[in-house]
């Protein structure tokens, strides 16, 4: 008897092109301070510092190699299977088309069992290294698409980037002229958001890939993306949710994929009411396009982007927003 094991592979998310440039005017990094002189559109030039935490917020981000996910659930299985079923031999034979776990007994009923238990096992343990490394299926469970988990990613790295984020507020909301606060009608929240849009976007686009395409699934963690001064759309994408998470944790946000790109959208009203929006459930969301270089303000997208939410062709991860307590403000 054999069970044949088949790994899944990934995919990647690809620019959003734009004309005009967002203005970072330069960068620095000294350890854990980041060195900034940054633009918001014609506000005065603010030269600022974000400091990271003193340690690590998420481990480094690991490409997606199919070997070691194989390598580990093939490990694991192996073992599970001796401890659970000690009098059964279990062996591994790599074939052409693929590793099969084959395995002898004279309980035909064990047989059964065993038969029902391996593909299950198979999946638990696929899906505890997909966990572990922030991976997850792009879609239902029956996916055969890979990705990162970019709500959860977002999710875990927003508590220590909450002391940069709120740096960021208050440089955003000091420097913002008279014209913007008019434009987001004295709304600070709103302010805020398009301000964090317009930094996000600065910060250099990179593909993440060699030309040959042929690393993986490519991606930086929020706190990688500040450091090197670099990412592609999901990268930056989820650097954008974690620092909305950790200054309004109870804004409902969801990061949007259609063909070769992946943009974010927040449960805010349109500012001006002319901004495009997304329904997601019985909610309207604001589509925010992160990746740059362009200058792209909230509720407008590439045409692309706008083609697919007109036609309702995309998927969406929802980060939903924490109930507010009390006593808070």
């Amino acid at each position: 008897m054999a069970v044949r094991l088949s790994l899944l592979l990934g995919f990647t998310l690809a620019v959003l092109h734009g004309a005009a440039s967002a203005q970072q005017q330069a960068f620095s990094r000294e350890t854990r301070q980041l060195h900034y002189v940054w633009q918001y559109e014609d506000a005065a030039t603010q030269a600022f510092t974000l400091r990271l935490p003193d340690s690590q917020i998420l481990p480094v981000w690991t490409t997606w190699h199919a070997g070691r996910a194989q390598e580990f659930v093939l490990s694991q299985l192996i073992r599970n299977a001796r401890q659970r079923y000690p009098g059964v031999t279990f062996n591994l034979r790599r074939t052409a088309d693929g590793d099969i776990v084959d395995y002898q007994s004279f309980d035909e009923r064990q047989i059964e069992q065993i038969k029902t238990w391996l593909p299950q096992q198979q999946e638990i343990l696929f899906n505890a290294w997909l966990a572990q490394h922030y991976y997850k299926r792009h879609g239902d469970d029956s996916s055969h698409l890979i990705r990162p988990d970019h709500t959860r990613i977002a999710a875990d790295s927003s508590t220590g980037l909450r002391e940069l984020a709120r740096t960021l507020q208050r440089v955003i909301i000091a420097s913002a002229p008279p014209t913007l606060k008019q434009r987001y009608q004295q709304d600070e929240r709103a302010l805020v958001v398009a301000g964090l849009l317009n930094f996000v976007q600065s910060i250099p686009y990179d593909p993440l890939q060699s030309a040959d395409g042929l690393r993986g699934v490519a991606f930086l963690m929020p706190e990688q993306v500040l450091t090197q001064n670099r990412g592609d759309c999901d990268s930056k994408s989820v650097l954008m949710m974690a620092l909305l998470k950790a200054l309004y944790p109870e804004l409902t946000q969801a990061i949007v994929y259609i063909p070769e790109h992946a943009f974010l959208a927040v449960a805010l009203p349109p500012p001006t009411g002319n901004e495009q929006t997304l329904q997601i459930g019985d909610t309207l969301f604001l589509p925010l396009e992160v990746a740059g270089p362009a200058e792209i303000p909230p509720g407008v997208t590439g045409e692309k982007s706008r083609l697919a939410i007109l036609n309702q062709q995309y998927q969406y991860d929802l980060l939903p927003g924490a109930a507010r307590r009390d006593n808070e403000p």
